[in-house]
């Protein structure tokens, strides 16, 4: 394999439950990130890695569209499992390497697949080893006990910065991840070397990720609004 797309869609969320097979617009939230996917046409296989039978028949379902179900192990499907440890689980059995491999989390249903091959033609470029995708933020804010001696800023405190001068600061949106893998085999998560990262920036409203019900409200709207 040359090129994948891995989707991991587990049945729990505490926030919203049963979000992955949920309809949005019309189809289960997890389907979107799929035809994102095909829409591309750049990979030989799209992966959805799932602990819920609902969605893996979804998965099924799209299989003209190169979907390859995946049965999630119950120990990497719980609130604590960590996303590295659920690709390095997946990619590191010899059946699963190819080269570049991109992570869509189904949380992001206002994503394009012009997002998707942008990024894809920048982990082409050697001197990266990662492309995130993010939103620009004016973000402000504490990191809360971080040692003893209380709250720790993310500003300097003597020079206020006020939201004119935030231009060089970014959010991961959540939507799209391109990593290479051969570096991520032996790293063990996507990021890697951050000296080796790629930031692309989307905008606000293709940057929305769904996790409550109140995000799940927002996205339908920007969804009609964009429409």
């Amino acid at each position: 394999m040359h090129t994948v797309a891995f989707i991991p869609a587990r049945k729990g969320s505490k926030g919203l439950p049963g979000k992955n097979k949920k309809l949005f617009a019309g189809k289960p939230l997890v389907q979107w990130s799929i035809e994102q996917a095909a829409a591309t046409k750049l990979f030989d296989h799209i992966f959805v890695s799932s602990d819920d039978p609902d969605v893996l028949q979804i998965a099924k379902d799209c299989k003209k569209l190169k979907v390859v179900p995946v049965e999630r192990h119950p120990e990497l499907a719980g609130d604590s499992a960590d996303m590295d440890d659920v690709l390095y689980d997946f990619f590191v059995r010899k059946q699963n390497k190819c080269k570049y491999i991109c992570l869509l989390p189904p949380t992001s249903p206002l994503r394009s697949p012009g997002d998707i091959k942008a990024m894809y033609k920048l982990i082409q470029l050697e001197k990266y080893w990662t492309i995130v995708s993010v939103k620009w933020s004016d973000f402000i804010g504490w990191v809360e006990k971080p040692t003893n001696h209380g709250p720790l800023p993310t500003y300097n405190i003597g020079k206020r910065p006020n939201r004119q001068t935030r231009n060089d600061f970014f959010l991961e949106n959540g939507s799209i991840y391109w990593f290479k893998h051969d570096v991520f085999i032996p790293y063990g998560h996507m990021i890697a070397n951050p000296a080796k990262v790629k930031l692309y920036e989307m905008p606000l409203e293709r940057s929305l990720e769904i996790d409550t019900p109140f995000d799940f409200a927002l996205a339908e709207k920007a969804y009609e609004f964009t429409s």
